[in-house]
């Protein structure tokens, strides 16, 4: 079972828990269920579909995972590893007419995942630090997996994300936790460091707690990478806050020219 923070999961002792953050794994209380590449594929579709819709069609479901074979062929792929995997483990999913879902009492880490970034995003409680560094610490959706299908979910997943994190920096600032604030934006602009978002809500955490110098170098590295990567400068807004500070006469714009000397 993958050791990231939000692959262990807690469920009832007989019921299955399935883990998609960090790499595939099922368990049933303390045994690991071990499912063909084909059944993995199946469960884990449904597991992020179901984030959306409570079941998924046959036809579907076979149609999205095996999009080069025929539709004979894709039902008969489909049930075979249906078969699988409720042979393995019967509670897994539920089948029913035309339509099958994954079963409502199995615990996903992806769906807790997702419920953590919402708590973030509604600032419903008091913990974001902690919540955040959860969400800093889990793993990528399925690394390794070459499915076409996975795309839209990772990037979905990466998004919700990195909002949730940024709301969580600014909540953060707001409470005047400014190292708090630093430390979690430094996690976002580390693996997007072209976020302006990001790089915005870092350099006024770093202004609001009175260290200017540390905001002109932040706003410094930031407008020399964008400038590099792309040819672009940074926004007005963030220009302009960056120069309110800024020794008379010295645009922000400028700025990042001599902080580097």
């Amino acid at each position: 079972m993958p050791t990231a923070q939000f692959s262990t999961i807690s469920s009832g002792a007989d019921h299955p828990s399935v883990v998609l953050l960090g790499g595939f794994g099922v368990r049933v209380g303390q045994r690991m269920v071990v499912l063909p590449k084909h059944s993995r594929r199946v469960l884990a579709y449904l597991c992020l579909d179901k984030t959306a819709e409570a079941d998924c069609d046959r036809g579907v479901l076979a149609e999205r995972l095996w999009p080069d074979s025929s539709c004979e062929r894709s039902r008969a792929c489909l049930r075979t590893a249906l078969w699988r995997i409720r042979r393995e483990c019967p509670d897994l999913i539920r089948c029913e007419s035309d339509r099958v879902m994954v079963a409502d009492d199995v615990a996903i880490d992806v769906h807790r995942y997702r419920r953590q970034a919402e708590l973030l995003l509604a600032e419903l409680e008091d913990r974001p630090r902690e919540r955040a560094h959860l969400m800093a610490r889990s793993g990528e959706l399925l690394p390794g997996w070459d499915e076409t299908w996975l795309l839209l979910a990772r990037e979905q997943l990466r998004q919700l994300r990195l909002h949730a994190l940024e709301r969580s920096g600014r909540w953060l600032a707001g409470h005047g936790r400014f190292p708090e604030a630093i430390d979690v934006m430094l996690i976002v602009v580390t693996e997007e460091p072209l976020r302006e978002t990001a790089q915005a809500t870092l350099i006024e955490a770093h202004l609001r707690e009175g260290n200017v110098i540390e905001a002109r170098r932040q706003f410094g590295r930031f407008a020399q990478l964008l400038w590099s990567e792309l040819g672009l400068r940074p926004s007005a807004e963030l220009s302009g806050r960056v120069s309110a500070v800024s020794p008379q006469g010295v645009s922000a714009v400028d700025l990042h020219y001599r902080v580097r000397r």
